[in-house]
């Protein structure tokens, strides 16, 4: 989806205050715990509030870094077949990286 600059401006910066948000609750939730006890941590992420404050988190972050990037190349790469490329990577590789995650937080639950 193609957003004009104003609009992804606007977006960037309310994903970046959602992750900034959820990062500090985050950050104070799993202060509590033992990230070296695997026990601890996967009852943390059973916990449901947690689970979907942590989605939410990956999918702000996902979507911010998206939109930083595509801003990145739209003002560096000039060449249409060098963007289109280099766009068809980044979404792939951002895509990869929310299924994997998506799927590890699924199975954790």
């Amino acid at each position: 989806m193609k957003f004009s600059y104003s609009t992804a401006w606007v977006l960037q910066k309310l994903l970046a205050l959602i992750f900034l948000i959820l990062l500090i609750y985050l950050t104070f939730s799993l202060n509590h715990i033992s990230l070296n006890n695997y026990i601890e941590t996967s009852n943390w992420f059973s916990d449901k509030k947690n689970s979907f404050l942590f989605f939410v988190l990956l999918t702000s972050i996902i979507f911010h870094s998206n939109l930083g990037l595509n801003s990145i190349i739209d003002d560096y790469i000039h060449k249409k077949e060098s963007k289109k490329i280099i766009i068809v990577l980044k979404n792939s590789f951002l895509i990869i990286i929310y299924i994997i995650a998506t799927i590890s937080l699924i199975l954790l639950i």
